[in-house]
């Protein structure tokens, strides 16, 4: 019974994280088009290990609040772009 629901959990993620990032536009190109019309990208590479997921999400409401213009579903697919910037620096600082 565990092995499956979290393989169902599994699934799910997926799934939510495919609707999430359109085909083709990987986190970089998403970090690309939302942040850097207000930030260089340095601005947010320098950030890159020192949050976790709670404080890049608490960063991604508060730049809403700037005027950022994403939906609440976005929020999670920014935030997990942001968080896998740690493991993967190149696909957004390498510029």
């Amino acid at each position: 019974m565990k092995k499956r629901l979290t393989a169902l959990a599994v699934a799910t993620l997926f799934l939510l994280m495919a609707t999430l990032v359109p085909a083709g536009q990987d986190c970089g190109e998403r970090l690309r088009e939302k942040c850097t019309t207000c930030h260089y990208n340095t601005r947010i590479c320098e950030k890159v290990g020192t949050k976790n997921r709670r404080a890049w999400k608490n960063s991604t409401k508060r730049m809403i609040r700037y005027g950022l213009k994403i939906s609440n579903a976005e929020i999670d697919g920014i935030t997990e772009c942001l968080v896998s910037l740690e493991g993967n620096p190149d696909i957004f600082c390498a510029e």
